[in-house]
């Protein structure tokens, strides 16, 4: 037996000999095991990613590493280990990166033992994709008219020259820039460079992809936008194409019909082009039959929260960018842009807004109630669309033989809270809870601005898309039911606007017969009128308005007012008359051959003072549109002009 144990050891080493002698390589004595957490950071930037591992050894001995990486930096500080027997070691690491200049990142960290012998552990990969700057904003123009204003009033509120012009305009505590200043052919700053050669769209510092917000202003069709000089089009686009660096997560565009959808023409007549989205039947994207999903479905990448622009022609003026961010708080995103650059002031636009997502619309960035940073989450199987429909553009009728030959300016002031309700909300205090069976959910929270005195209701509900909607007077009836009911009636109000927000989907890739359209709520307008000799003018923009949203049911689900006590300034001012005022206009306007006046209003409209008191003064309103279809070069224009005689 001894001997046979013998003969089994010695065989046992011989196939130990000779399979070292096959591998070529000494006995394996160390190794090294690393992973990185998160592996796949999706955050704020800069990130840190976290590298845990660990070193085994099979006996006592000194063990000497460095940690090795993608980008080859070098590990200048070796790092020992004592093992005093056989085990294992933990080790780790972190690696901060990503910013402005690297907002995308894959790659990997090893550990690498060099005593006493070398030995690299796996490559623990990672991938890095940043938000943009939280609350950045870029704005570009396409056009050096007054487009390159808009821009400029869209961040600051004022025009090119320094001039306050918007009283709105995006909050001063973002960071904000107005870029394209000055350059020439720009279309390569909207486009990507996986798809052209050219595209530069995260470039430094003109690049639109790399920044929570993009505006542009400027004119368009559907298929080209201007880019100062040459043109930009769909087909070189990726919104926030985050391998390639972009990671832009709202893009509003205000030209003319890059997003239109639907037949070219209406029935009944509409003032403008693809003026009924609701109308889509699914076709190829024709001019007579537009398709946004086939234009711009391939530009938005799954991590774009919402691409926006008009369906119809748009007026890119002062009156929508101030509508816009007069809505900023008081309501989603989508509506900013819908109501913003589509009822107020702006009369036959069409606006629409699309994102991606799952199955669940209520789901997507559809119902943002604020601008996030964030990346889309919500999925990438469908797209969607959001739009106006309704009476929205219903104006106080005026002719010119009602004009009263003199008016009076008013100085606005905050007005108290219904008496109702608590006096702390008075002074600013805490929101006050509310209930009724009128609201969505049974109840809601109502707070007041203490400088303006505009009060905001919300239930926290939302519109829920359905099929079964309500008859437009019953929306009405549930609107002015409510406010009487809170106390937040008045009657110094022009005839209510309705606005049904439409929804559309298709899958991504679908066929027409997929498609679903339905309704996701309503909103009711009361518009303030100031009676001047029995003639009521409306008060044009928001400081005269009560916004009511109600679900399709009915429920209400915010209501905001912004509403004013008045008090005379001095003596009525004589006014001028429609001809002096339309003739003003007429030379403001540029190129007034290629217009036709579409519509006009005489109305009060905010300003301010150099006292910074607040003032409505009588201006006249007057909306010019192309006299040719798809004019690109005579976009509409909004031309105000005092209506007081100097």
């Amino acid at each position: 037996m001894k001997r046979n144990r013998q003969w089994k050891y010695t065989l046992s080493l011989l196939t130990i000999m000779s399979c070292l002698l096959l591998c070529g390589c000494p006995p394996a004595q160390l190794t090294a095991t690393l992973s990185s957490s998160p592996a796949d950071y999706r955050g704020d930037c800069p990130g840190v990613v976290t590298f845990n591992g660990t070193v085994t050894s099979d006996k006592a001995q000194i063990v000497t590493y460095i940690f090795t990486r993608s980008d080859g930096a070098i590990d200048s500080n070796p790092k020992t280990l004592t093992f005093t027997g056989a085990g294992s070691k933990t080790v780790s690491t972190t690696w901060t990166l990503g910013g402005d200049g690297l907002p995308h990142y894959a790659g990997w960290e090893a550990i690498k033992i060099t005593q006493p012998s070398v030995v690299t552990s796996n490559q623990a990969n990672f991938e890095l994709r940043c938000n943009p700057p939280a609350n950045s904003i870029l704005a570009a123009h396409g056009n050096t008219d007054w487009h390159i204003n808009t821009a400029n009033e869209f961040l600051f509120g004022k025009n090119m020259g320094g001039t306050v012009t918007a009283q709105h305009h995006a909050p001063d505590t973002w960071s904000k820039t107005h870029i394209h200043v000055g350059l020439t052919n720009t279309a390569k700053y909207y486009y990507d460079p996986a798809l052209t050669n050219t595209g530069a769209d995260t470039n430094i510092p003109n690049g639109i992809d790399r920044t929570m917000l993009f505006f542009y202003a400027g004119h368009g069709n559907p298929l080209i936008w201007n880019t100062l000089g040459d043109s930009a089009t769909q087909s070189d686009v990726r919104l926030a194409n985050v391998t390639g660096g972009g990671n832009l997560r709202y893009y509003w565009q205000c030209s003319c019909e890059v997003f239109a959808h639907g037949p070219e023409t209406c029935n009944p007549a509409t003032t403008f082009s693809y003026a009924c989205p609701d109308k889509f039947n699914g076709a190829a994207d024709s001019a007579s039959m537009r398709n946004v999903f086939q234009r711009w479905g391939p530009a938005l990448t799954p991590d774009l929260r919402m691409a926006c622009g008009g369906s119809t022609e748009m007026y890119c003026w002062t009156q929508q960018v101030d509508r816009a961010w007069s809505d900023y708080g008081n309501g989603s995103v989508v509506h900013m842009f819908l109501d913003g650059f589509g009822e107020a002031g702006a009369r036959g636009v069409v606006p629409l807004c699309m994102t991606l997502g799952g199955n669940d619309i209520t789901k997507t960035p559809l119902y943002d109630n604020d601008f996030t940073n964030a990346p889309n989450t919500s999925g990438n199987t469908h797209y969607y669309l959001m739009y106006p429909s309704g009476t929205q553009q219903r104006t106080v009728s005026l002719s010119p033989a009602q004009i009263p030959q003199q008016l009076q300016r008013f100085r606005l002031t905050p007005a108290p809270p219904p008496l109702k309700f608590s006096k702390a909300l008075e002074k600013g205090g805490p929101a006050q809870q509310i209930t009724s069976k009128l609201l969505a959910g049974g109840e809601a929270k109502l707070e007041r601005i203490p400088q303006t005195g505009a009060l905001h209701l919300d239930s926290g509900q939302i519109a829920e898309p359905s099929l079964k909607v309500l008859p437009e007077k019953e929306y009405i009836e549930r609107a002015a039911t409510f406010l009487s009911e809170q106390g937040l009636a008045e009657q110094q109000t022009a005839e209510p606007l309705v606005t049904r927000y439409m929804t559309a989907s298709m899958p991504v890739n679908g066929q027409s017969s997929e498609m679903q359209q339905a309704q996701a709520g309503v909103t009711v307008v009361y518009k303030r009128v100031i009676q001047a000799n029995g003639v009521p003018l409306e008060v044009l923009g928001a400081p005269g308005s009560i916004r009511v949203e109600l679900n399709n049911d009915g429920a209400v689900l915010k209501v905001s007012k912004l509403w004013r006590t008045l008090e005379p300034v001095g003596s009525p001012v004589a006014v001028k008359n429609f001809e002096q005022a339309r003739s003003e206009a007429m030379r403001e306007l540029g190129a007034p051959d290629g217009y036709t006046l579409d519509s006009w209003k005489l109305g009060y409209k905010q300003e301010s003072v150099k006292e910074g008191q607040d003032e409505l003064a009588p201006v006249y309103q007057f909306a010019f549109i192309a006299v040719k279809a798809h004019d690109t070069e005579h976009p509409p224009q909004l031309i105000e002009v005092s209506a007081l005689k100097q």
